[in-house]
């Protein structure tokens, strides 16, 4: 038995339950109402899905977007990074889009747990991502007074990797390879090391 079939059964989650994973504040700039309405044309399709957002925020304005599907989506409020991790462990795939990210600390985590992550084309999140390497990307529609997300498009690439076990298995196994090779501490350590000797050699020639 693996320790996510394990971790499973002690989150009460059934395995044949697909899990998809919202991380961050429950707030407006990221695209949490299109990540719910996109899981709502997912339920029609594959109805052993589950919603599970783990952040603060304030849910009583997104609780209309759960109407009816209310069984379905998990509110966790904020949690402890080791409960948190464990939620990374067993999602099948993740959903951030966002409207504005940098370096979201969110994707690396879930890149750290080989999570496929179908992410906004927002800055910052549209370089961490590889689209159809360790993710997906889902474009943000700018128009002169707002910025919205196609659902039926996002709906698509989620049931895509929900439905192709071997594609989110190989996102998976790139995700992961992404952030020991790009992002983790070690990697970040030795990047942030090699910036000051050449700002150190930049002063030295002046």
């Amino acid at each position: 038995e693996t320790d996510r079939a394990t971790l499973r059964r002690k989150l009460y989650i059934p395995d044949n339950e697909l899990l998809m994973r919202f991380a961050g504040r429950v707030h407006t700039i990221k695209g949490i109402k299109y990540a719910l309405q996109g899981f709502r044309k997912v339920l029609n399709i594959l109805p052993h899905c589950r919603f599970i957002s783990a952040g603060d925020g304030i849910f009583e304005k997104h609780m209309k977007d759960c109407v009816d599907i209310w069984t379905r989506v998990t509110w966790t409020g904020f949690i402890d990074k080791d409960k948190l991790y464990d939620l990374f462990s067993i999602a099948d795939i993740g959903i951030m889009p966002s409207f504005h990210e940098q370096c979201s600390y969110v994707a690396i985590e879930m890149m750290m747990h080989g999570v496929p992550l179908i992410a906004s084309t927002s800055t910052g999140l549209k370089e961490m991502i590889e689209d159809g390497i360790t993710g997906m990307h889902i474009p943000v529609i700018e128009h002169p007074e707002r910025m919205e997300i196609d659902t039926s498009l996002l709906a698509d690439k989620m049931l895509y990797l929900l439905q192709h076990l071997e594609e989110r298995k190989r996102m998976s196994n790139n995700a992961r390879r992404r952030y020991e090779t790009v992002y983790s501490s070690e990697v970040f350590g030795r990047n942030m090391l090699k910036f000051y000797k050449s700002l150190k050699k930049g002063f030295n020639k002046l």
